[in-house]
Protein backbone atom coordinates (compact mmCIF):
# COMPACT_ATOMS: atom_id res chain seq x y z
CA UNK A 1 0.00 0.00 0.00
CA UNK A 2 1.72 3.30 -1.55
CA UNK A 3 1.06 6.96 0.70
CA UNK A 4 -1.35 9.22 -0.68
CA UNK A 5 0.40 12.32 -2.91
CA UNK A 6 1.73 14.62 -1.29
CA UNK A 7 2.20 12.86 2.08
CA UNK A 8 5.33 12.40 3.51
CA UNK A 9 7.54 9.31 3.45
CA UNK A 10 9.28 7.98 6.90
CA UNK A 11 13.19 8.24 6.53
CA UNK A 12 14.59 5.05 5.73
CA UNK A 13 16.43 3.42 8.36
CA UNK A 14 20.25 4.16 9.33
CA UNK A 15 22.07 2.20 7.63
CA UNK A 16 25.24 0.10 9.39
CA UNK A 17 28.52 1.20 9.32
CA UNK A 18 30.55 -0.44 6.71
CA UNK A 19 33.87 -2.13 7.66
CA UNK A 20 36.29 -4.83 7.84
CA UNK A 21 34.03 -8.32 6.51
CA UNK A 22 34.40 -11.67 9.34
CA UNK A 23 32.52 -14.55 9.72
CA UNK A 24 29.41 -15.21 11.09
CA UNK A 25 29.19 -15.55 14.68
CA UNK A 26 28.25 -18.43 16.87
CA UNK A 27 24.09 -18.30 18.07
CA UNK A 28 23.66 -17.61 21.64
CA UNK A 29 19.94 -16.92 22.72
CA UNK A 30 16.28 -16.16 20.92
CA UNK A 31 15.52 -12.92 20.93
CA UNK A 32 13.34 -9.77 15.16
CA UNK A 33 12.50 -10.04 11.56
CA UNK A 34 14.76 -9.77 8.74
CA UNK A 35 18.00 -10.76 8.57
CA UNK A 36 20.64 -8.06 8.73
CA UNK A 37 24.08 -7.69 9.28
CA UNK A 38 25.79 -6.68 12.70
CA UNK A 39 28.22 -4.08 12.98
CA UNK A 40 30.97 -3.77 15.97
CA UNK A 41 32.82 -0.66 16.83
CA UNK A 42 36.15 -0.94 18.52
CA UNK A 43 38.13 1.17 20.21
CA UNK A 44 41.71 0.01 21.40
CA UNK A 45 45.60 0.98 20.88
CA UNK A 46 46.06 1.28 17.18
CA UNK A 47 48.64 -0.73 17.50
CA UNK A 48 47.14 -3.45 18.85
CA UNK A 49 46.54 -6.84 16.77
CA UNK A 50 43.06 -8.04 16.76
CA UNK A 51 42.03 -11.20 16.55
CA UNK A 52 37.71 -12.14 16.02
CA UNK A 53 36.64 -15.65 16.39
CA UNK A 54 40.11 -16.92 15.32
CA UNK A 55 40.20 -14.44 11.86
CA UNK A 56 43.53 -12.17 12.26
CA UNK A 57 41.99 -9.02 11.27
CA UNK A 58 44.29 -6.07 8.96
CA UNK A 59 43.22 -3.29 10.54
CA UNK A 60 45.52 -0.74 12.17
CA UNK A 61 43.22 2.66 13.71
CA UNK A 62 42.58 3.36 17.26
CA UNK A 63 39.12 3.05 16.26
CA UNK A 64 37.87 -0.34 14.04
CA UNK A 65 34.76 -1.46 12.48
CA UNK A 66 33.77 -5.09 11.61
CA UNK A 67 30.45 -6.46 9.69
CA UNK A 68 28.99 -9.72 10.48
CA UNK A 69 27.06 -11.45 7.73
CA UNK A 70 23.76 -10.89 7.74
CA UNK A 71 22.23 -12.87 10.66
CA UNK A 72 18.61 -14.25 12.10
CA UNK A 73 16.81 -11.46 13.75
CA UNK A 74 15.87 -12.52 17.18
CA UNK A 75 18.82 -14.22 17.96
CA UNK A 76 21.49 -12.97 20.30
CA UNK A 77 24.78 -14.19 18.90
CA UNK A 78 28.78 -13.62 19.89
CA UNK A 79 32.27 -13.04 18.71
CA UNK A 80 35.27 -13.69 20.95
CA UNK A 81 37.80 -10.77 20.62
CA UNK A 82 41.19 -10.94 21.43
CA UNK A 83 43.61 -7.99 21.17
CA UNK A 84 47.04 -7.92 21.99
CA UNK A 85 50.06 -5.42 22.26
CA UNK A 86 53.61 -5.17 23.19
CA UNK A 87 54.28 -2.91 26.42
CA UNK A 88 57.57 -2.66 27.93
CA UNK A 89 59.08 -5.54 25.69
CA UNK A 90 56.23 -8.07 27.04
CA UNK A 91 53.35 -9.19 25.07
CA UNK A 92 49.78 -8.21 26.98
CA UNK A 93 46.38 -9.86 25.65
CA UNK A 94 43.03 -9.02 26.34
CA UNK A 95 40.03 -11.28 25.23
CA UNK A 96 36.17 -10.30 25.46
CA UNK A 97 33.49 -11.48 24.43
CA UNK A 98 30.79 -9.50 22.64
CA UNK A 99 27.58 -9.88 22.05
CA UNK A 100 25.76 -8.71 18.86
CA UNK A 101 22.14 -8.63 17.17
CA UNK A 102 21.38 -8.44 13.63
CA UNK A 103 20.68 -5.02 12.68
CA UNK A 104 22.69 -3.58 15.75
CA UNK A 105 25.75 -1.60 16.26
CA UNK A 106 27.66 -2.73 19.30
CA UNK A 107 30.52 -0.24 20.44
CA UNK A 108 33.28 -2.29 22.31
CA UNK A 109 36.69 -0.67 24.11
CA UNK A 110 39.47 -2.94 24.57
CA UNK A 111 41.56 -1.57 27.39
CA UNK A 112 45.04 -3.22 28.48
CA UNK A 113 46.22 -2.76 32.06
CA UNK A 114 49.04 -0.23 32.87
CA UNK A 115 52.40 -1.97 33.86
CA UNK A 116 53.10 -1.57 37.65
CA UNK A 117 56.49 0.18 37.70
CA UNK A 118 58.84 -0.34 40.71
CA UNK A 119 59.95 3.47 42.43
CA UNK A 120 63.36 3.07 43.29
Amino acid sequence: MSAPAGAPMAPPPPAAPKGEKIAPPKATKEGASIPAPAAILVSLPAEAKLVIDGYVTSSVSANRVFTSPALEPGKEFSYTLKASIVRDGQQVTTTRTVPVRAGETTRVTLEFPVADVAQQ
